[in-house]
């Protein structure tokens, strides 16, 4: 099937980059990667799951969608020129890989796979397959292309925002004295879920020392008067996810709490202030760091990075690090998120979506800050 508008762009920014690259195809097998060239959405799944399914893509032809028997049908939902069965045995996946691109004329040219996906011995095979192909990496060039927004997908991603900031509000609502981490995960989950999130991409909910840990996970720990919950969500809205983050104190916020979310916060603004189209990532999160440091918290920056690109995926270009050389373009969505934490008192970290623009940004989210949130 033909591409529809967006995804009719999507391929033509692909091909552009390919001809500078000088590659004659591309396969990608990651999920964010190949939703985007097709739309074809794999189960959700919280475990890494090898490659079975791929999209491959030249410079005159494709994609071509190749699915396992099981779901083939689903590839009249997607939007490619056709679909291949792609067995489940290794030895037949790289054959009938092989044959595709050679079926394309691409078998002896540059082509581009995930690196960064393609586990080696999959990769070695293909290689021995195709003598007279040579492989490269197209993680790289997959991050180009895709850490610059479409108009269609921005919108996209400030619905995820808004279901987001739903979820927000109810585990805000449901946080009480003896409530557990999980009940209040369940409460924001399905709040996103009504407002009509397609999938829930991931629901921390970290109170008390956990907030400080960062826990990666939910747990069954009574929230205590005195804590901060600390609450990192986001949802998907068409496969476009969110992120954005929250801190609620449980009852009076101590003078050292508060003091932790004023910081957070200021650190956040400095760096929205800072985001322009044209400005490196790194010099964002060295206007965010420079607060913590002048307030006296540098060592309590512990998490080494301000933010990071969003879209199909939840960590994307550009992130944003002090390091980071990366200069920021408009129509860029970026989670930005600094903070300072604290062992025996809790942490701040508040996060929101942004576009970059050509003068400055513009806030996809919009929930109150930390320190309103706050008793008394």
């Amino acid at each position: 099937m033909a591409g529809d508008g967006l995804t009719a762009q999507k391929w033509a920014r692909l091909r552009e980059h390919m001809r500078r690259d000088g590659l004659a195809a591309v396969v990608l097998g990651e999920n964010g990667r190949s939703r985007y060239l097709t739309g074809y959405q794999r189960y959700y799944t919280a475990a890494y799951l090898p490659s079975v399914h791929a999209a491959v893509m030249t410079l005159d032809a494709g994609p071509v969608l190749l699915l396992p028997r099981h779901v083939l049908a689903t590839a009249a939902t997607c939007q490619a020129e056709r679909a291949v069965e792609f067995p489940l045995a290794e030895d037949g996946r790289v054959e009938t890989l092989a044959r595709t691109l050679s079926d394309l004329g691409a078998g002896r040219g540059r082509i581009g796979v995930e690196f960064d996906f393609l586990h080696h011995g999959f990769a070695a095979k293909l290689v021995r397959r195709l003598k007279e192909a040579e492989l490269v990496d197209a993680a790289p060039l997959m991050g180009r292309v895709m850490a610059v927004k479409f108009a269609e997908e921005i919108e996209l991603l400030r619905g995820a925002a808004r279901m987001s900031e739903v979820g927000l509000a109810a585990a805000i609502e449901a946080i009480r004295e003896g409530a557990s981490e999980l009940e209040v995960g369940a409460r924001s989950s399905a709040a996103m879920l009504e407002a009509g999130a397609e999938f829930i991409n991931h629901m921390c909910v970290r109170s008390g020392p956990h907030a400080v840990g960062l826990y990666p996970v939910n747990t069954a720990r009574a929230i205590a008067r005195g804590d901060c919950v600390q609450l990192d969500i986001g949802c998907l809205n068409q496969g476009y996810v969110a992120d954005i983050n929250r801190t609620v104190v449980v009852g009076r916020a101590s003078p050292e709490q508060r003091r932790l979310l004023e910081v957070g916060q200021e650190m956040l603004e400095a760096g929205i202030a800072a985001v322009r189209a044209g400005v490196t990532a790194g010099a964002v999160a060295r206007a965010c760091n420079e607060v913590a440091a002048r307030a006296g918290m540098a060592d309590r920056v512990t998490i080494p990075f301000s933010g990071h690109g969003l879209g199909l995926g939840l960590h994307e270009e550009p992130y944003v690090y002090e390091g980071a050389g990366t200069v920021l373009e408009e129509d860029m969505v970026i989670a930005l998120e600094p903070g300072v934490y604290a062992a025996g008192i809790g942490g701040s970290r508040p996060e929101d979506t942004l576009r970059v623009t050509a003068t400055g940004c513009e806030l996809l989210s919009h929930f109150p800050r930390d320190y309103d949130l706050l008793e008394g």
